[in-house]
């Protein structure tokens, strides 16, 4: 038994010399043991976080409104358009907003002229003045709008003037009113002063009293 325990140690004790000299050491004591031990969890954890933290997808900001934001605001508002020194239109409103490309009004009161002249006055709830683009110098009018002109009246909700094409547009159902006649429809297109109009899905209620001998207009109101 003796000689058992004396070769035990003589075969161990080249072992462990040879781990102890080896540069790692974790078997030459028990405080030492412990001590690698605790070093090896804590840069294994340390590891972990830091890929944690390299593999994680950055969370992206909300998609901002493509509208731009107000940046000026005023109470009363008024401006015009001309063309060559000739007055093509007015609007006026109780408060406008603008917002880069176009110009909000609430209330708005807009006056078509054409040679000096206003062929027809405008109101509604809301209004827009488009500054650049394709739409500019277009006016935008939503919410009750109402057209007078000597020619008739003008009820819808939505209605474009399309300035360089010189004409009225209403996508929606519109309706011309002249005398006691009634005219309703939709895709209204017609030139400032009401006397040639065109719309699609029409009814009528016409009275020949209240009919032009004469429709002809200087202004075309076919589609572009």
């Amino acid at each position: 038994m003796l000689s058992i325990h004396r070769n035990s140690r003589k075969l161990l004790k080249p072992i462990s010399d040879n781990i102890r000299h080896n540069g790692f050491g974790c078997i030459d004591g028990g405080k030492h043991r412990i001590s690698c031990i605790f070093v090896g969890f804590f840069v294994s954890l340390l590891l972990c976080v830091t890929c944690c933290k390299s593999t994680e997808t950055p969370v992206s900001a909300p998609d901002e409104s493509v509208e731009a934001v107000p940046t000026q605001k005023l109470d009363k508002f008024s401006t015009q358009h001309t063309e060559a020194g000739i007055l093509k239109w007015t609007l006026i409103g109780d408060a406008s907003t603008f917002h880069g490309s176009y110009i909000e009004v609430e209330n708005p009161t807009v006056q078509i002229f054409e040679e000096g002249v206003v062929s027809i006055t405008l109101n509604s709830e809301k209004g827009k003045q488009f500054l650049n683009g394709t739409k500019k110098d277009s006016l935008h009018l939503t919410g009750n709008v109402v057209g007078v002109s000597q020619d008739g009246k003008l009820f819808t909700e939505v209605l474009h003037w399309q300035n360089l094409a010189g004409r009225l547009f209403a996508p929606d159902e519109a309706t011309v009113v002249r005398g006691d006649s009634t005219w309703i429809g939709t895709e209204m297109l017609a030139n400032p002063t009401l006397e040639t109009v065109k719309m699609k899905n029409n009814r009528f209620k016409l009275y020949p009293k209240d009919e032009k001998a004469h429709e002809y207009h200087k202004t075309s109101i076919e589609p572009e």
